[in-house]
This record gives C-alpha cells, structure tokens and sequence, in this order.
C-alpha cells in the first residue's frame, strides 16, 4: 500500500546484534523502525532467544537484568512480536 513502510522479519540474533552492534547492518533496521520508516516483526520465540543471548552475555561479564528491565527493553523495542 501507498503510504505503509515496508515490514521486516528479524530474528533474536540480528535484534541481538542491532542491540550490541552500533555499526551493523541490524543497528540500521532498528534505527529505521524507531524513527518509523519501516515495520520489524518477529516471532514471540525470537524475544525468548533474544532473552538468553542477552542474559548469556551478561552472565560473562557478570551482570544481570531484572524482570522489569527485560520488560522495559521489550516495550521500548521498535519490534512487533507475534
């Protein structure tokens, strides 16, 4: 449709890397979905991959997250999750 921003899928790794990444490729979908110029959607067994990859990574640098950050990060994600 004239007007609609073109739709992505994305799964955890990429979402991961756009996250940790400033200068991928990933980091540039989530900068165009935040400033709404395209749409990103992905599988609600993306988030939960996305979830271990980042509390995997945090688990070797010795930090962790809380329930309620985990839950801010994936409300303020320009991702829709199905």
């Amino acid at each position: 449709m004239k007007g609609q921003a073109p739709t992505y899928t994305v799964d955890a790794p990429t979402l991961f890397l756009g996250l940790m990444d400033g200068g991928s490729n990933a980091r540039i979908l989530l900068d165009l979905a935040a400033a709404n110029k395209i749409e990103l959607h992905a599988q609600s067994s993306d988030w939960n991959g996305l979830l271990w990859l980042i509390s995997t990574a945090l688990k070797e640098t010795g930090g962790a997250y809380s329930g309620e950050e985990y839950a801010s990060l994936r409300n303020c994600l320009p991702v829709t999750f199905h």
